[in-house]
């Protein structure tokens, strides 16, 4: 049982996945089946395709300068890390800096990264590779069947409760259902929405090294509450460090602060609505319980079960809850 706990989340995530894209694109077919009263398969063919084609086409768009980006990365991590050092060295207290040597530094990051490459963390790596290509896949697989049988397996699931509770959960589930669906849906319209305009002012107004990967990188941050946008700051920070002019500089951290202000003060609340209005010392909590002990699944789960959790409390207490 341990060994089984301790592979779950690599066994749950391709299923989780599908799953809850499944969830999102339910009732569009739903929608579209009572319109038509045309068999349900012919609507899931059509949807299944249709999120395939969405995966597939920013891959076959992108994933050229995606790959030459990390090429180029790779090949200037030396010179960048030197000078990433160096920068820091001069934050040092003037008492400290003639005891800081920033190049041996460097060069001993770049030695341990080596011994580590050659003592096997890069087939450890190329394995996580391959795993995360046959999750994609299987993913997709399980997806189909999601779309096309997920009401006769949410009924299976159901009918695993007892009798006597079946009325209660079906109360439940009926509140939560729709707080689940627009969670996950205003997250991708989040990720969307933050990656496009990084990539515009990255590539177009900025002219930034790297600005698909690092657009994708920021709007993925997105999914990781209070820490992603503190670490999306640091990325600015880095960019600005790179060697960008005093106006690039400015306008970068503008920039930054004025998508964070649109998120929080427009998007966020339009997509998302009440469905994550948790205190903050509560999705720290619950995003941290969630990666350490599910990993990625952990991460994405945290703050709607976290909101699912309270929403179940304010029906059995049947009091007003406490923000």
């Amino acid at each position: 049982i341990p060994v089984l706990l301790f592979y779950t989340p690599y066994i749950l995530t391709p299923s989780f996945l599908a799953a809850a894209l499944a969830f999102l694109m339910t009732p569009a077919i739903d929608w579209m089946e009572r319109r038509s009263h045309a068999p349900r398969w012919i609507f899931a063919s059509m949807v299944y395709l249709l999120v395939q084609d969405i995966i597939v086409l920013p891959i076959i768009l992108f994933g050229g300068s995606l790959l030459q980006d990390l090429s180029k990365v790779a090949a200037q991590l030396p010179k960048m890390l030197h000078k990433y050092v160096g920068e820091l060295a001069r934050l040092a207290p003037p008492s400290m800096a003639g005891s800081i040597d920033s190049n041996r530094i460097a060069d001993g990051i770049l030695s341990q990264a080596r011994t580590s490459l050659k003592s096997g963390a890069a087939l450890t790596f190329a394995g996580y590779g391959i795993g995360v290509f046959f999750g994609i896949i299987l993913s997709m697989v399980v997806f189909a069947y999601f779309l096309i049988s997920g009401k006769r397996i949410a009924a299976g699931v159901f009918w695993m409760v007892p009798p006597e509770y079946r009325r209660e959960v079906d109360a439940v589930a009926a509140k939560i259902l729709p707080l689940l669906w627009r969670y996950f849906f205003g997250l991708l319209v989040v990720v969307c929405y933050t990656s496009f305009l990084a990539w515009l002012a990255f590539g177009l107004v900025f002219h930034v090294p790297h600005a698909p990967l690092l657009a994708l990188t920021v709007g993925v941050l997105e999914l990781i509450p209070l820490i992603g946008p503190a670490i999306t700051f640091v990325i600015v920070g880095l960019i600005s460090a790179h060697g960008a002019s005093l106006p690039g500089t400015v306008g970068l951290f503008a920039f930054a602060v004025a998508l964070r202000l649109s998120l929080d003060e427009l998007v966020a609340p339009l997509v998302l609505g009440q469905a994550a209005r948790l205190h903050p010392a509560m999705i720290i909590f619950a995003f941290l319980s969630g990666g350490v002990l599910f990993g990625i699944i952990g991460l994405l789960l945290a703050v709607p079960v976290a909101a699912s959790i309270k929403i179940i409390l304010t029906i059995y207490y049947a009091e007003p809850v406490i923000d």
